[in-house]
């Protein structure tokens, strides 16, 4: 089941993606707009997980790891947006698939997970495998400022599913979910306060049908949160993250479909050379 839901992750994100793309093309110049409503929605799902099923007992520590753990998610994020104000996403979004690396090192020492040498040969081909087909060309990845904030976003990452999976060893996923997500919703207090005037300005701007699809698209956004959550509170997250890292999978064939079919939505590169790196 692990597996299912890790490939399920992958596909929701990939999704994701592609429709984030077309937002921030047309709709929306910050990318922090989206963000803040995902951790608004995060915050509206743990309500309704508290009065649907409840929160399991955690202790006081838990609760402080569970929080820090959501505040690290959004830490993710927001690293990941500096590195793309600084450089082209093309050349900074394959780095963020260096984040099972750094779960493997992380899972290593703190959790015990130790695998054969052929799993690990695994996890290193689909790591590469997924930075190749997220870069057009790996030589423009360079050890700029934009570079080493996008370490940051991967080690973030990789510290938020370190501290769920050792969460998860106490309780199930939808108390380490919802709390999660509350501890997201506590670091967004001061760039919403920053940021939500410009949030209104886009609804006004924009309309309602515009918010509504953001909405949407992070609704989605963290159904993929939620997929992942279940994959590490089942699987060893060592393994889980490094199957997730299948997305650019996805990525590139919505890209191809769009690209043929609706190329008013999305038009990208689709040449021989693109599909055989690809392969």
């Amino acid at each position: 089941m692990w597996i299912t839901f890790s490939i399920l992750a992958a596909f929701i994100w990939a999704v994701v993606n592609i429709v984030d793309k077309y937002i921030l093309t047309r709709w929306v110049r910050n990318p922090l707009i989206p963000v803040m409503i995902l951790v608004t929605i995060g915050l509206m799902a743990s309500i309704i997980v508290y009065f649907t099923y409840g929160f399991s007992y955690l202790s006081y520590f838990n609760i402080f790891l569970a929080l820090i753990a959501g505040i690290f998610y959004l830490l993710m994020a927001i690293f990941y947006f500096k590195a793309v104000k600084i450089e082209e996403i093309s050349r900074v979004s394959p780095l963020f698939y260096l984040s099972p690396l750094f779960i493997l090192i992380f899972a290593t020492i703190f959790l015990g997970e130790i695998f054969t040498l052929l799993k690990y040969l695994g996890i290193f081909l689909l790591m590469a495998g997924a930075i190749l087909i997220s870069s057009r060309d790996i030589s423009k990845i360079s050890l700029g400022r934009a570079f080493w904030w996008m370490i940051l976003s991967t080690i973030a990452f990789a510290l938020n599913q370190i501290l769920t999976k050792y969460l998860l060893n106490s309780t199930d996923y939808w108390t380490i979910f919802a709390w999660t997500r509350i501890g997201a919703g506590i670091g967004l207090i001061p760039i919403a306060y920053i940021y939500f005037p410009e949030l209104i300005e886009t609804a006004r701007k924009q309309g309602k049908r515009v918010i509504v699809i953001i909405l949407a698209n992070e609704t989605f956004n963290l159904l993929g949160v939620l997929s992942i959550t279940i994959a590490v509170s089942i699987g060893y997250v060592t393994l889980v993250n490094a199957l997730s890292s299948i997305q650019p999978f996805f990525v590139l064939l919505f890209a191809v479909i769009l690209s043929i079919f609706y190329p008013s939505i999305l038009k990208e590169e689709i040449g021989k050379s693109v599909i055989f790196l690809n392969s």
